[in-house]
């Protein structure tokens, strides 16, 4: 590592670390901002509501650096080389004989690098902390029940329940509707309640309701069964996930592939692991966008070259996020074209921007 290498390394760095605590704190201040009334709303001293809102946003930092990685990462460089820019220390870099593509390489080294910790933050850090990451503003500390209504259990059956506690893992009010391939039902299987066996990945039914075997027709057969258990794929941990709107970006890309599978007709699950394969390539693809304004031998105001970053680059966050978004069957017959089309869409321009630089 030659001397250029260390002092752009430690001004991008010194730049990162500012950018990551100034647009996190933004993120953090707003949020709370919007939702202060939620963590107030359960009358609690105000040592404990202190506590819990450092305890929401202390977990959902790392949520947040998942978000805002790829844009903190072009900020931290558009200034590191917007300084060089302003003080005239790129015209002495050029006047040595030093190529502008050598000045940008140890900068895209490091963002390679950060990109390495976002894939260890999202698929190994936030996976292992999605409960508290699913918790709501109003209920850190999970005391609150709500009903669970169809969802997708093994064997395509529907599982609901009048009260789910995730305290004490136990639902009320089971119903268990068994179906076929063609989605008829087959089969009923109803309890006052049930608790979870994580042994065993069962469910314990407590006083289990007549149930039976349903024929084409619908009609009950004469054989009815009281089963005393249900295994399930549907643990108490992603019953208390799915009721978080994000549920889906605190998995791994392991959980997200299982889940494919397991439901295949779900296009959801397809369209978020390619949009976290997809994610690394964007965050690098803003970066190398960005470097040319900053790199060019014409020496551009700070301001001009900073306009013209943020409308290229903001334009390209900003489509990304919207792919991200929409619904899937509105853009494409296929799940995974929203996640590769900004790829396909602003990869040559980076491409001709990198290509401009003059040196």
């Amino acid at each position: 590592m030659k001397i250029i290498d260390r002092y752009l390394l430690r001004a991008f760095f010194t730049n990162y670390l500012i950018a990551l605590a100034v647009m996190i704190g933004l993120y953090v201040f707003l949020d709370l901002f919007v939702n202060l009334d939620e963590f107030t709303s359960v009358a609690a001293p105000p040592q404990v509501i202190l506590r819990n809102i450092i305890s929401f946003y202390g977990w959902n930092l790392f949520h947040y650096f998942s978000q805002l990685a790829g844009i903190i990462v072009l900020v931290a460089a558009c200034f590191t080389l917007g300084r060089f820019l302003r003080t005239n220390e790129l015209t002495a870099i050029l006047a040595s004989g030093t190529s502008l593509y050598r000045v940008a390489a140890p900068l895209v080294l490091a963002g390679l690098a950060l990109n390495g910790a976002w894939i260890v933050n999202q698929e190994i850090i936030i996976p292992r902390i999605a409960d508290k990451l699913a918790r709501a503003h109003s209920d850190i500390e999970g005391r609150r029940t709500f009903a669970i209504w169809c969802l997708r259990d093994r064997d395509n059956s529907l599982f609901s329940a009048s009260r789910f506690d995730p305290r004490s893992s136990l639902v009320e009010g089971l119903i268990v509707m068994k179906r076929d391939d063609r989605g008829r039902l087959v089969e009923l299987l109803r309890a006052d309640s049930a608790r979870w066996d994580a042994e065993r990945r069962l469910w314990h039914l407590s006083v289990p309701k007549l149930t039976g075997d349903l024929d084409a027709g619908g009609a009950d057969t004469i054989s009815p069964t009281f089963p005393t258990e249900y295994a399930s794929d549907l643990t108490p941990y992603e019953l208390k996930l799915r009721q978080a709107s994000q549920w889906t970006s605190y998995l791994s890309s392991r959980d997200l592939s299982r889940l494919a599978d397991r439901y295949s007709q779900n296009d959801l699950f397809i369209k978020t692991r390619h949009a976290r394969l997809t994610t690394p390539f964007i965050n690098l693809l803003l970066l190398l966008m960005g470097i040319p304004f900053f790199l060019n031998r014409e020496r551009p105001t700070v301001i001009a070259a900073g306009g013209r970053c943020l409308l290229v680059c903001g334009g390209c966050f900003v489509f990304a996020f919207l792919c991200q978004s929409v619904d899937v069957t509105r853009l494409s017959s296929h799940p995974a074209l929203p996640a590769w089309l900004p790829l396909l869409v602003f990869a040559p321009f980076g491409v001709l921007l990198i290509d401009s630089i003059k040196t």
